[in-house]
């Protein structure tokens, strides 16, 4: 079996990138170093887009035709994600997406190996509502991902009382924040939930926000995207005391995420670990144990096992495994940012996966 790996391993989008391209070459490692599959050696090729989205069709393309992939796994971003999928189909292969994303999507070619918004954002609302406060500020870059949350928030949040006092998106990239916080400071509301995504967005407004004289006390960040690697480019003091909901932090105490901290680190030499790396990481297991039930290495074979297999050893927390629509199973935590890293300070029953939770339009592919 070979597998192609799709990630920007330069520009803007590399440092993020290359970490998820950890968790999924860490895997391979673990299968190649474990009897391989039916006593064969996986094998990879990789193809990095350059953190141009627009890019990404044409690698899955390289991959498929000039690298002879079985199967694809990569992106990071929603946007990535919906120019590969027209590429995935008229290759005929399947995409293992590994990132939390915002659903409002079902497709016969892709498997969902991160997190819906049911599994993570319904409680977190709930718990910020609870801790933080109900009046609330969305801040987002300006692409699906962001802004398909902020409409979910803006629906649901009724249920608690939640009203929204501001709603701001920014375009990708962006490190210039005056006008949202002055916005922010006119709009005074309890909590602002961040959808920022990017490191250079992330750490800018993080930085911005602590010197306009903002602090976790005062008005605390909720994140959804501010990962231990966005926390790597700030300084503690800006970001300690503000929150991040994800189905995976590197304090989880389990047996599994021990094991996958220290091969991380000696196999890879990554110590920032972070739910989109775990679920690039359990995709390779996935295919591992598809490929060993399947009749071929077909994707149309591969496709079918996948719903067959359970995969124990996702650090996570709980066992990994794709429901009939491709969505994948994931516990939920609430981390609170200390010295670079998140303590885990709530837990949320696991929720099945439903990708229209929001209650929009659904945006269905099949073939």
């Amino acid at each position: 079996m070979k597998i192609g790996m799709l990630y920007s391993l330069s520009g803007a989008q590399s440092e993020m990138e290359r970490s998820i391209l950890d968790g999924a070459l860490l895997a391979v490692h673990e299968v190649n170093t474990t009897g391989g599959i039916r006593g064969e050696e996986l094998r990879v090729a990789v193809f990095d887009d350059g953190s141009d989205v627009s890019a990404t069709a044409g690698g899955i393309d390289r991959l498929c035709r000039d690298e002879s992939v079985d199967v694809v796994v990569g992106g990071y971003t929603s946007a990535s994600r919906v120019q590969m999928i027209p590429a995935v189909h008229a290759n005929r292969t399947l995409l293992m997406y590994p990132t939390y994303f915002e659903g409002e999507e079902t497709d016969s070619r892709v498997f969902y190996c991160g997190a819906a918004p049911n599994q993570y954002l319904e409680d977190y609302l709930s718990w910020i509502a609870d801790h933080l406060g109900r009046r609330v500020y969305i801040l987002g870059s300006d692409y699906i991902y962001p802004r398909v949350l902020a409409d979910a928030i803006r629906r649901i949040g009724a249920r608690w009382s939640v009203t929204i006092s501001g709603v701001w998106h920014a375009p990708l990239g962006e490190t210039d924040f005056s006008a949202v916080l002055a916005d922010i400071e006119q709009k005074n509301p309890a909590v602002i939930i961040s959808n920022l995504v990017g490191v250079d967005s992330t750490a800018a407004f993080y930085a911005q926000f602590h010197g306009a004289g903002f602090t976790a006390a005062r008005l605390p960040i909720a994140a959804t995207v501010t990962t231990a690697v966005d926390l790597a480019h700030m300084p503690a003091e800006v970001s300690d005391g503000h929150f991040m909901v994800a189905s995976y932090f590197a304090g989880l105490e389990s047996a599994e995420n021990q094991a996958y901290r220290a091969a991380m680190n000696t196999v890879r030499g990554q110590r920032r670990t972070h739910s989109a790396q775990v679920g690039a990481y359990n995709a390779v297991h996935a295919l591992r144990l598809a490929a060993e039930q399947a009749r071929s290495a077909d994707p149309a074979d591969i496709s079918d096992a996948l719903l067959g297999i359970r995969f124990e050893g996702s650090p996570e927390g709980i066992p990994f495994y794709f429901r009939g629509d491709h969505y994948s199973t994931h516990p939920a935590y609430v981390g609170r940012a200390s010295d670079g890293e998140y303590e885990v300070v709530e837990q949320f029953s696991p929720r099945l996966p439903d990708p229209w939770w929001s209650g929009s339009r659904q945006l269905s592919v099949s073939g």
